[in-house]
């Protein structure tokens, strides 16, 4: 569970540097589209921990609730690019799809550092 705080924490900060070098840079693609991007995958991934805390509680129906959940955030993010693509065009919904990427970027950062860490300790000593 320690895991998952850090990973939001993270997400989080990573969200508010794309919204800070949009703003500085003063692209609408970068603090519109990356931006809200971010913060749709945080809510794709808070969706997906709730679905988790569900299907451990109850432990019937757990594939039927499971798959409901993967069409429920699946179709969350097809919108939100289809919104961003009909309102701003093919460059938004790039930069909205690289911003939905937030949170596994951040998840392989996190695995990568893990990674580093135990290679340095298993050299260094």
């Amino acid at each position: 569970m320690d895991k998952v705080k850090i990973l939001f924490k993270r997400t989080w900060i990573t969200a508010l540097a794309i919204l800070v070098y949009g703003v500085i840079v003063g692209s609408k693609e970068v603090y519109l589209g990356m931006f809200s991007g971010a913060v749709v995958s945080i809510l794709g991934l808070y969706l997906l921990c709730l679905d988790v805390k569900k299907i451990v509680a109850t432990q019937q129906g757990s594939y039927k609730r499971g798959i409901l959940g993967y069409l429920q955030r699946y179709l969350m993010y097809g919108i939100y690019l289809g919104v961003m693509g009909k309102f701003f065009g093919l460059s938004m919904i790039i930069c909205s799809g690289l911003g939905l990427l937030n949170v596994k970027g951040n998840i392989l950062l996190m695995a990568l550092s893990d990674k580093v860490l135990k290679i340095r300790d298993k050299n260094l000593k």
